[in-house]
């Protein structure tokens, strides 16, 4: 929106208030607005005539009834109109984001698993092969080696340095 406060007629997102519809909904809204309308005018209209005494049923009272039900329905008409065109469109897409988010947040964690995995197999390799290498050199050395294997099942007490 400019400055002068105009729309730019290239921007499909753009509002001016609250019950703006977006550019690219117009005609969905005009097509519900009017289809609402036209539905709770017809409605009202015939519950009104239908309702009405039998000497009062002359064209200009029907007249006069329709327009009457016509201006109170456009009340009505538009919220729901407004709530159907804009209201259901942006809880969807609220919806599917919340689960697209959630969708990308179950993979960073099954990542995450993954690379922790991966690590603590290279610590158990290192500690492994540290310990080996300490064996083979007591074995060179004819010295005795006693130090017990690293433990499998991660408890080993053993530090790598």
């Amino acid at each position: 929106m400019s400055s002068s406060g105009h729309r730019d007629p290239g921007n499909r997102h753009v509002r001016a208030n609250a019950f703006d519809v977006l550019i690219r909904r117009n005609g969905w809204f005009l097509v519900t607005f009017y289809g609402l309308w036209a539905s709770l005018a017809g409605l009202l209209s015939y519950a009104r005539v239908d309702t009405a005494d039998a000497s009062s049923s002359g064209w200009p009272a029907i007249a006069i009834i329709v327009i009457v039900a016509a201006a109170i329905t456009v009340g009505v008409a538009f919220p729901l109109a407004f709530g159907l065109v804009e209201g259901i469109p942006m809880v969807l897409a609220r919806l599917y984001s919340d689960r697209v988010r959630e969708e990308g947040r179950e993979e960073g964690r099954e990542e995450g698993r993954e690379e922790g995995r991966e690590e603590g197999r290279e610590e158990a390799n290192r500690a492994w092969e540290t310990w080996n290498e300490r064996r083979e050199a007591a074995e060179r050395d004819g010295m005795t080696f006693t130090e017990p294997p690293p433990s499998t099942n991660g408890t080993s007490k053993e530090t790598l340095g």
